[in-house]
Protein backbone atom coordinates (compact mmCIF):
# COMPACT_ATOMS: atom_id res chain seq x y z
CA UNK A 1 0.00 0.00 0.00
CA UNK A 2 2.65 2.63 0.72
CA UNK A 3 4.63 1.69 -2.13
CA UNK A 4 1.23 2.49 -4.14
CA UNK A 5 1.24 5.77 -2.35
CA UNK A 6 4.37 6.65 -3.12
CA UNK A 7 4.24 5.90 -6.66
CA UNK A 8 1.02 7.91 -7.03
CA UNK A 9 2.59 10.87 -5.85
CA UNK A 10 3.43 13.36 -8.13
CA UNK A 11 7.13 14.09 -10.23
CA UNK A 12 8.54 17.00 -8.81
CA UNK A 13 10.98 19.61 -10.84
CA UNK A 14 14.43 18.75 -9.63
CA UNK A 15 15.59 22.58 -8.80
CA UNK A 16 16.82 21.54 -5.36
CA UNK A 17 20.36 21.84 -5.89
CA UNK A 18 19.93 25.90 -7.93
CA UNK A 19 16.41 27.67 -5.93
CA UNK A 20 15.74 24.69 -3.08
CA UNK A 21 11.99 25.02 -4.51
CA UNK A 22 10.90 22.17 -6.02
CA UNK A 23 8.03 21.75 -4.03
CA UNK A 24 7.02 24.75 -5.31
CA UNK A 25 6.62 23.20 -8.75
CA UNK A 26 3.64 20.75 -7.20
CA UNK A 27 1.60 23.74 -7.13
CA UNK A 28 -0.28 24.33 -10.80
CA UNK A 29 -0.55 28.17 -10.59
CA UNK A 30 3.07 28.72 -9.64
CA UNK A 31 4.10 26.14 -12.17
CA UNK A 32 2.43 27.66 -15.03
CA UNK A 33 3.31 30.84 -13.75
CA UNK A 34 6.64 30.34 -13.87
CA UNK A 35 6.73 28.60 -17.34
CA UNK A 36 4.43 31.47 -18.68
CA UNK A 37 7.23 34.12 -17.60
CA UNK A 38 10.50 31.73 -18.82
CA UNK A 39 8.92 31.39 -22.55
CA UNK A 40 7.98 34.88 -22.82
CA UNK A 41 11.04 36.58 -21.15
CA UNK A 42 13.23 34.55 -23.25
CA UNK A 43 11.52 35.56 -26.19
CA UNK A 44 11.48 39.05 -25.23
CA UNK A 45 15.30 39.02 -24.38
CA UNK A 46 16.13 37.58 -27.64
CA UNK A 47 14.26 40.03 -29.57
CA UNK A 48 15.30 43.19 -27.40
CA UNK A 49 19.13 42.27 -27.84
CA UNK A 50 18.68 41.47 -31.46
CA UNK A 51 17.24 45.13 -32.17
CA UNK A 52 19.49 46.31 -29.87
CA UNK A 53 22.67 44.63 -32.26
CA UNK A 54 20.59 46.04 -35.49
CA UNK A 55 20.11 49.64 -34.23
CA UNK A 56 23.83 49.68 -32.78
CA UNK A 57 24.73 48.23 -36.42
CA UNK A 58 29.04 49.13 -37.12
CA UNK A 59 30.92 51.91 -36.94
CA UNK A 60 31.63 54.55 -34.58
CA UNK A 61 29.04 55.84 -32.33
CA UNK A 62 28.21 52.63 -30.97
CA UNK A 63 27.24 54.15 -27.38
CA UNK A 64 25.20 57.41 -28.46
CA UNK A 65 23.65 54.46 -30.50
CA UNK A 66 22.81 52.42 -27.82
CA UNK A 67 21.77 54.68 -25.59
CA UNK A 68 19.19 56.40 -27.82
CA UNK A 69 18.05 52.46 -28.61
CA UNK A 70 17.90 52.02 -24.64
CA UNK A 71 15.76 55.08 -24.58
CA UNK A 72 13.34 54.38 -26.61
CA UNK A 73 12.30 51.27 -25.28
CA UNK A 74 11.96 53.01 -21.85
CA UNK A 75 9.93 56.34 -22.71
CA UNK A 76 6.52 55.13 -22.85
CA UNK A 77 6.93 55.19 -18.93
CA UNK A 78 6.63 58.63 -18.22
CA UNK A 79 2.59 58.49 -19.57
CA UNK A 80 1.60 54.82 -19.02
CA UNK A 81 3.31 54.21 -15.32
CA UNK A 82 0.65 55.19 -13.38
CA UNK A 83 -2.15 53.71 -15.27
CA UNK A 84 -0.79 50.26 -15.71
CA UNK A 85 -0.68 49.97 -12.13
CA UNK A 86 -4.01 50.53 -11.76
CA UNK A 87 -5.24 48.35 -13.88
CA UNK A 88 -3.31 45.22 -13.06
CA UNK A 89 -4.87 45.90 -9.06
CA UNK A 90 -8.38 46.01 -10.67
CA UNK A 91 -8.55 43.13 -13.70
CA UNK A 92 -7.77 39.93 -13.59
CA UNK A 93 -3.80 39.24 -13.56
CA UNK A 94 -3.96 36.19 -15.60
CA UNK A 95 -5.93 37.89 -18.63
CA UNK A 96 -3.64 41.18 -18.37
CA UNK A 97 -0.59 38.78 -18.67
CA UNK A 98 -2.14 36.53 -21.74
CA UNK A 99 -3.22 39.81 -23.16
CA UNK A 100 -0.03 41.48 -23.00
CA UNK A 101 2.19 38.15 -24.57
CA UNK A 102 -0.48 38.10 -27.33
CA UNK A 103 0.10 41.48 -28.26
CA UNK A 104 3.96 40.65 -28.59
CA UNK A 105 3.29 37.66 -30.60
CA UNK A 106 1.31 40.44 -32.99
CA UNK A 107 5.04 42.58 -33.32
CA UNK A 108 6.59 39.76 -34.48
CA UNK A 109 4.42 39.16 -36.83
CA UNK A 110 4.47 42.86 -37.81
CA UNK A 111 8.46 42.69 -38.23
CA UNK A 112 8.04 39.70 -40.37
CA UNK A 113 5.50 41.48 -42.66
CA UNK A 114 7.26 45.05 -42.87
CA UNK A 115 11.06 44.21 -42.04
CA UNK A 116 13.31 45.43 -39.54
CA UNK A 117 15.09 48.66 -40.75
CA UNK A 118 16.05 51.11 -38.58
CA UNK A 119 12.74 53.16 -38.11
CA UNK A 120 10.87 49.41 -37.66
CA UNK A 121 13.14 48.70 -35.06
CA UNK A 122 13.00 51.59 -32.93
CA UNK A 123 9.08 51.23 -33.41
CA UNK A 124 9.03 47.93 -32.53
CA UNK A 125 10.98 48.61 -29.17
CA UNK A 126 8.95 51.70 -27.87
CA UNK A 127 5.60 48.97 -28.67
CA UNK A 128 7.59 46.13 -26.77
CA UNK A 129 7.84 48.76 -23.99
CA UNK A 130 4.17 49.69 -23.55
CA UNK A 131 3.46 46.30 -23.06
CA UNK A 132 6.39 45.41 -20.46
CA UNK A 133 5.48 48.15 -18.50
CA UNK A 134 1.80 46.27 -17.84
CA UNK A 135 3.69 42.93 -17.62
CA UNK A 136 6.52 43.52 -15.43
CA UNK A 137 3.90 44.70 -12.29
CA UNK A 138 0.78 42.23 -13.24
CA UNK A 139 3.95 38.95 -13.41
CA UNK A 140 5.29 40.28 -9.68
CA UNK A 141 2.12 41.34 -8.36
CA UNK A 142 0.87 37.77 -8.93
CA UNK A 143 3.09 35.77 -6.82
CA UNK A 144 1.29 35.87 -3.59
CA UNK A 145 -1.61 34.56 -5.34
CA UNK A 146 -0.17 31.63 -5.99
CA UNK A 147 1.92 30.68 -2.99
CA UNK A 148 1.99 31.03 0.76
CA UNK A 149 3.52 33.54 2.39
CA UNK A 150 6.05 31.84 4.04
CA UNK A 151 7.42 30.49 0.48
CA UNK A 152 7.79 34.18 -0.81
CA UNK A 153 11.15 34.02 -0.77
CA UNK A 154 11.65 30.96 -2.19
CA UNK A 155 8.97 31.91 -4.85
CA UNK A 156 10.86 34.81 -5.72
CA UNK A 157 14.21 32.66 -6.19
CA UNK A 158 12.76 30.31 -8.16
CA UNK A 159 11.32 32.97 -10.33
CA UNK A 160 14.75 34.97 -10.84
CA UNK A 161 16.38 31.39 -11.67
CA UNK A 162 13.69 31.17 -14.40
CA UNK A 163 15.33 34.59 -15.26
CA UNK A 164 18.53 33.82 -15.12
CA UNK A 165 17.46 30.98 -17.94
CA UNK A 166 15.75 33.28 -20.01
CA UNK A 167 18.68 35.59 -19.64
CA UNK A 168 21.02 32.53 -20.80
CA UNK A 169 18.94 31.51 -23.90
CA UNK A 170 17.70 34.54 -24.79
CA UNK A 171 20.85 36.78 -25.01
CA UNK A 172 23.48 34.21 -25.70
CA UNK A 173 21.95 31.21 -27.46
CA UNK A 174 19.67 32.16 -30.48
CA UNK A 175 20.70 36.04 -30.70
CA UNK A 176 23.86 35.08 -31.55
CA UNK A 177 23.02 31.57 -33.65
CA UNK A 178 20.24 33.36 -35.89
CA UNK A 179 22.60 36.66 -36.34
CA UNK A 180 25.24 34.10 -37.44
CA UNK A 181 23.69 32.21 -39.60
CA UNK A 182 20.10 32.69 -41.04
CA UNK A 183 19.47 36.16 -40.18
CA UNK A 184 16.76 37.84 -37.72
CA UNK A 185 12.90 36.89 -39.39
CA UNK A 186 13.14 33.28 -38.29
CA UNK A 187 14.02 34.24 -34.59
CA UNK A 188 10.70 36.80 -34.98
CA UNK A 189 9.35 33.80 -35.92
CA UNK A 190 10.18 31.88 -32.63
CA UNK A 191 9.48 34.19 -30.27
CA UNK A 192 5.68 34.57 -31.91
CA UNK A 193 5.39 31.30 -31.14
CA UNK A 194 6.79 31.48 -27.79
CA UNK A 195 4.71 34.66 -26.61
CA UNK A 196 1.63 32.84 -27.83
CA UNK A 197 2.39 29.57 -25.79
CA UNK A 198 2.97 31.88 -22.76
CA UNK A 199 0.39 33.20 -23.00
CA UNK A 200 -1.91 29.90 -22.85
CA UNK A 201 0.19 29.35 -19.51
CA UNK A 202 -0.91 32.57 -17.96
CA UNK A 203 -4.91 31.96 -19.17
CA UNK A 204 -5.16 28.55 -17.37
CA UNK A 205 -3.69 29.89 -13.77
CA UNK A 206 -7.07 29.95 -12.11
CA UNK A 207 -5.69 31.06 -8.67
CA UNK A 208 -5.13 35.01 -10.61
CA UNK A 209 -9.13 35.09 -11.60
CA UNK A 210 -10.85 37.24 -9.26
CA UNK A 211 -14.40 36.55 -10.22
CA UNK A 212 -16.72 38.94 -12.59
CA UNK A 213 -14.96 42.46 -13.59
CA UNK A 214 -16.57 45.49 -13.29
CA UNK A 215 -15.94 47.61 -15.96
CA UNK A 216 -17.30 50.30 -14.96
CA UNK A 217 -15.38 50.32 -11.53
CA UNK A 218 -12.66 49.88 -13.92
CA UNK A 219 -12.69 52.78 -16.27
CA UNK A 220 -13.61 55.11 -13.42
CA UNK A 221 -10.39 53.87 -11.69
CA UNK A 222 -8.47 54.41 -14.82
CA UNK A 223 -10.05 57.98 -14.93
CA UNK A 224 -9.29 58.95 -11.57
CA UNK A 225 -5.82 56.62 -12.05
CA UNK A 226 -3.60 59.61 -10.64
CA UNK A 227 -5.21 59.55 -7.16
CA UNK A 228 -5.05 55.73 -7.08
CA UNK A 229 -1.28 55.81 -8.08
CA UNK A 230 -1.17 58.44 -5.39
CA UNK A 231 -2.29 56.06 -2.75
CA UNK A 232 -0.24 52.88 -3.47
CA UNK A 233 3.13 54.93 -3.15
CA UNK A 234 1.72 56.82 -0.01
CA UNK A 235 1.37 53.50 1.42
CA UNK A 236 4.85 52.28 0.67
CA UNK A 237 6.46 55.41 1.55
CA UNK A 238 4.97 55.19 5.34
CA UNK A 239 7.05 51.73 5.51
CA UNK A 240 10.75 52.69 5.53
CA UNK A 241 12.04 49.08 5.04
CA UNK A 242 9.20 48.49 1.93
CA UNK A 243 10.34 52.02 0.37
CA UNK A 244 13.98 51.84 0.53
CA UNK A 245 14.04 48.55 -0.93
CA UNK A 246 12.40 49.77 -3.84
CA UNK A 247 14.25 52.53 -4.18
CA UNK A 248 17.64 50.82 -4.31
CA UNK A 249 16.39 48.30 -6.39
CA UNK A 250 15.55 50.95 -8.91
CA UNK A 251 19.43 52.53 -8.16
CA UNK A 252 20.97 49.38 -8.79
CA UNK A 253 18.70 48.57 -12.11
CA UNK A 254 19.88 52.08 -13.42
CA UNK A 255 23.71 50.62 -13.16
CA UNK A 256 22.74 48.06 -14.83
CA UNK A 257 21.48 49.69 -17.86
CA UNK A 258 24.16 51.70 -18.17
CA UNK A 259 26.45 49.37 -18.06
CA UNK A 260 24.32 47.69 -21.10
CA UNK A 261 24.58 51.29 -22.58
CA UNK A 262 28.40 50.86 -22.53
CA UNK A 263 28.56 47.28 -23.62
CA UNK A 264 29.01 47.48 -26.86
CA UNK A 265 31.52 50.34 -26.62
CA UNK A 266 33.51 48.23 -24.00
CA UNK A 267 33.20 45.23 -25.49
CA UNK A 268 34.97 47.13 -28.97
CA UNK A 269 37.30 49.55 -27.51
CA UNK A 270 38.35 48.14 -24.13
CA UNK A 271 38.20 44.23 -24.53
CA UNK A 272 38.38 44.29 -28.59
CA UNK A 273 35.63 41.96 -29.26
CA UNK A 274 32.65 42.43 -31.97
CA UNK A 275 29.53 44.01 -30.27
CA UNK A 276 27.81 40.24 -31.63
CA UNK A 277 30.50 38.13 -29.10
CA UNK A 278 30.70 40.16 -26.37
CA UNK A 279 27.85 38.51 -24.49
CA UNK A 280 29.58 35.41 -24.32
CA UNK A 281 32.35 37.07 -21.93
CA UNK A 282 29.42 37.98 -19.69
CA UNK A 283 27.94 34.67 -19.88
CA UNK A 284 29.65 33.13 -16.58
CA UNK A 285 27.62 36.10 -14.83
CA UNK A 286 24.96 33.50 -14.44
CA UNK A 287 26.81 31.44 -12.16
CA UNK A 288 26.32 34.81 -9.61
CA UNK A 289 22.97 35.10 -10.54
CA UNK A 290 22.52 31.16 -9.06
CA UNK A 291 24.36 31.68 -6.19
CA UNK A 292 22.17 34.61 -5.17
CA UNK A 293 19.08 32.82 -5.97
CA UNK A 294 20.84 29.88 -4.19
CA UNK A 295 21.97 32.04 -0.84
CA UNK A 296 19.41 34.62 -0.58
CA UNK A 297 16.65 32.31 1.52
CA UNK A 298 19.81 30.63 3.38
CA UNK A 299 20.93 34.28 4.40
CA UNK A 300 17.49 35.56 5.45
CA UNK A 301 16.83 33.40 8.28
CA UNK A 302 20.29 35.57 9.93
CA UNK A 303 19.67 38.58 8.02
CA UNK A 304 16.81 40.76 7.80
CA UNK A 305 15.95 41.40 4.07
CA UNK A 306 15.89 44.74 4.59
CA UNK A 307 20.30 44.33 5.10
CA UNK A 308 20.08 42.32 2.35
CA UNK A 309 19.12 44.70 -0.24
CA UNK A 310 21.78 47.28 1.53
CA UNK A 311 24.32 45.12 1.27
CA UNK A 312 23.74 43.44 -1.66
CA UNK A 313 23.86 47.16 -3.08
CA UNK A 314 26.80 47.93 -1.91
CA UNK A 315 28.56 44.85 -3.61
CA UNK A 316 26.74 45.60 -7.08
CA UNK A 317 28.67 49.49 -6.29
CA UNK A 318 31.88 48.02 -5.66
CA UNK A 319 31.30 45.49 -8.89
CA UNK A 320 31.09 48.07 -10.71
CA UNK A 321 33.77 50.36 -10.11
CA UNK A 322 36.14 46.96 -10.48
CA UNK A 323 34.59 46.55 -13.94
CA UNK A 324 35.09 50.02 -15.05
CA UNK A 325 38.71 49.59 -13.76
CA UNK A 326 39.38 46.47 -16.13
CA UNK A 327 42.83 47.61 -18.20
CA UNK A 328 44.54 48.61 -14.75
CA UNK A 329 43.35 45.35 -13.16
CA UNK A 330 43.91 43.55 -16.26
CA UNK A 331 47.74 45.08 -16.62
CA UNK A 332 48.51 44.09 -12.73
CA UNK A 333 47.11 40.14 -14.44
CA UNK A 334 49.06 40.32 -17.48
CA UNK A 335 52.32 40.93 -15.53
CA UNK A 336 51.80 37.95 -13.11
CA UNK A 337 54.65 35.44 -13.61
CA UNK A 338 54.77 32.98 -11.34
CA UNK A 339 57.99 31.15 -10.34
CA UNK A 340 59.23 32.78 -13.76
CA UNK A 341 57.97 30.35 -15.49
CA UNK A 342 56.31 32.32 -18.43
CA UNK A 343 58.39 35.06 -20.19
CA UNK A 344 56.06 37.25 -20.37
CA UNK A 345 53.09 36.45 -18.49
CA UNK A 346 50.72 33.81 -18.97
CA UNK A 347 47.96 35.79 -20.45
CA UNK A 348 48.14 38.35 -23.23
CA UNK A 349 46.10 41.82 -23.18
CA UNK A 350 42.64 40.50 -24.24
CA UNK A 351 43.11 37.54 -22.66
CA UNK A 352 43.67 39.08 -19.14
CA UNK A 353 40.70 42.22 -19.60
CA UNK A 354 37.94 39.29 -20.70
CA UNK A 355 39.20 37.52 -17.50
CA UNK A 356 38.64 40.38 -15.48
CA UNK A 357 35.35 41.32 -16.90
CA UNK A 358 34.37 37.70 -16.22
CA UNK A 359 35.19 38.21 -12.32
CA UNK A 360 33.73 41.55 -12.29
CA UNK A 361 30.35 41.12 -14.25
CA UNK A 362 29.91 37.47 -11.62
CA UNK A 363 30.33 39.49 -8.48
CA UNK A 364 27.99 42.48 -10.05
CA UNK A 365 25.46 39.46 -11.10
CA UNK A 366 25.55 37.76 -7.86
CA UNK A 367 25.11 41.82 -5.59
CA UNK A 368 22.17 42.27 -8.12
CA UNK A 369 20.26 38.54 -7.66
CA UNK A 370 20.80 39.25 -4.06
CA UNK A 371 19.16 42.98 -4.40
CA UNK A 372 16.09 41.78 -6.72
CA UNK A 373 15.33 38.58 -4.22
CA UNK A 374 15.07 40.51 -1.40
CA UNK A 375 13.18 43.56 -2.17
CA UNK A 376 10.50 41.82 -4.33
CA UNK A 377 9.76 39.90 -1.19
CA UNK A 378 10.13 42.32 1.29
CA UNK A 379 7.38 44.23 -0.56
CA UNK A 380 5.11 40.87 -1.08
CA UNK A 381 5.22 40.26 2.67
CA UNK A 382 4.87 44.00 4.14
CA UNK A 383 1.98 45.71 1.73
CA UNK A 384 -1.51 45.11 1.17
CA UNK A 385 -1.95 43.04 -1.64
CA UNK A 386 -4.27 45.48 -3.08
CA UNK A 387 -1.70 47.94 -3.36
CA UNK A 388 1.05 45.56 -4.96
CA UNK A 389 0.47 45.99 -8.75
CA UNK A 390 0.75 49.75 -7.91
CA UNK A 391 3.86 49.68 -6.35
CA UNK A 392 5.58 47.40 -8.67
CA UNK A 393 4.49 49.89 -11.54
CA UNK A 394 6.19 52.75 -9.59
CA UNK A 395 8.95 50.87 -9.39
CA UNK A 396 9.11 50.01 -13.32
CA UNK A 397 8.30 54.00 -13.60
CA UNK A 398 10.98 55.12 -11.18
CA UNK A 399 13.62 52.78 -12.89
CA UNK A 400 13.10 53.52 -16.42
CA UNK A 401 12.57 57.33 -16.03
CA UNK A 402 15.74 57.55 -13.47
CA UNK A 403 17.81 55.76 -15.54
CA UNK A 404 17.51 57.76 -18.88
CA UNK A 405 19.05 60.44 -18.00
CA UNK A 406 22.11 58.73 -17.17
CA UNK A 407 21.90 56.27 -20.12
CA UNK A 408 21.84 59.07 -22.49
CA UNK A 409 24.81 61.33 -20.63
CA UNK A 410 26.77 57.63 -20.38
CA UNK A 411 26.08 57.01 -24.64
CA UNK A 412 27.24 61.07 -25.31
CA UNK A 413 30.24 61.00 -22.65
CA UNK A 414 31.12 57.80 -23.48
CA UNK A 415 32.14 58.91 -27.15
CA UNK A 416 34.46 61.64 -25.69
CA UNK A 417 35.78 60.34 -21.93
CA UNK A 418 35.94 56.40 -22.44
CA UNK A 419 34.15 54.29 -20.46
CA UNK A 420 35.90 54.02 -16.94
CA UNK A 421 35.07 57.66 -16.28
CA UNK A 422 31.61 57.61 -17.09
CA UNK A 423 31.06 54.12 -15.45
CA UNK A 424 33.09 55.69 -12.02
CA UNK A 425 30.92 58.61 -12.25
CA UNK A 426 27.73 56.95 -12.19
CA UNK A 427 28.72 54.73 -9.26
CA UNK A 428 29.55 58.01 -7.40
CA UNK A 429 25.76 59.54 -7.92
CA UNK A 430 23.95 56.68 -7.77
CA UNK A 431 25.84 56.15 -4.04
CA UNK A 432 24.68 59.67 -3.30
CA UNK A 433 20.98 59.12 -4.52
CA UNK A 434 20.57 55.95 -1.92
CA UNK A 435 22.12 57.89 0.58
CA UNK A 436 19.78 61.01 0.35
CA UNK A 437 16.33 58.79 -0.26
CA UNK A 438 17.76 57.21 3.13
CA UNK A 439 18.18 60.34 5.22
CA UNK A 440 14.78 61.40 3.34
CA UNK A 441 12.68 58.32 4.66
CA UNK A 442 14.50 58.53 7.78
CA UNK A 443 13.26 62.13 8.66
CA UNK A 444 9.74 61.07 8.15
CA UNK A 445 7.46 60.52 10.70
CA UNK A 446 6.71 56.56 10.80
CA UNK A 447 3.22 55.77 11.69
CA UNK A 448 2.73 53.06 14.37
CA UNK A 449 1.33 50.30 12.60
CA UNK A 450 2.20 47.15 11.52
CA UNK A 451 2.76 46.84 7.70
CA UNK A 452 2.85 43.02 7.74
CA UNK A 453 0.32 42.39 10.03
CA UNK A 454 -2.30 44.52 7.77
CA UNK A 455 -0.76 42.85 4.79
CA UNK A 456 -1.76 39.86 6.46
CA UNK A 457 -5.39 40.77 7.12
CA UNK A 458 -5.80 42.19 3.50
Amino acid sequence: MTEEVLEARPRRFRWENLTGGAVLFEEDGFRRLWLGRVLSHTALNAVLYTLLVLAVGEGSGSGVKSALFITAYLLPTATLGTISGVLVDRLPKNLVLAAVNLVRLGLMLVLLMIGSDLPQVYAVALLLAISSQVGSPAESAAVPQVVRTDQLTMANSTSNFGGLVSQVVGFAVLPPLFLNTVGPDPLFFIAAVLFGISAGFFILIRSLRTGPVSMDATVKAARNVRKQFAEGWERLSRDTPAYMSVIIFVLSSTSSLVAVTLMPRFAQNTLNIEVTNAIFVFLPAAIGIVAGLRLVPFLERWIAKQWLVGGGFILLVASMCCLALTVPFANVLEEMNPFGIFDPGPLGDTSARIMVTMVFSTAAAFSFSVVGVASRSLVNERLPLEFQGRVFAAQVVLTNLASIPPILLAGFLSEVFGVAPVMLLTMVILVIAAGWSLARALSRPQPLDDATTSRTAA
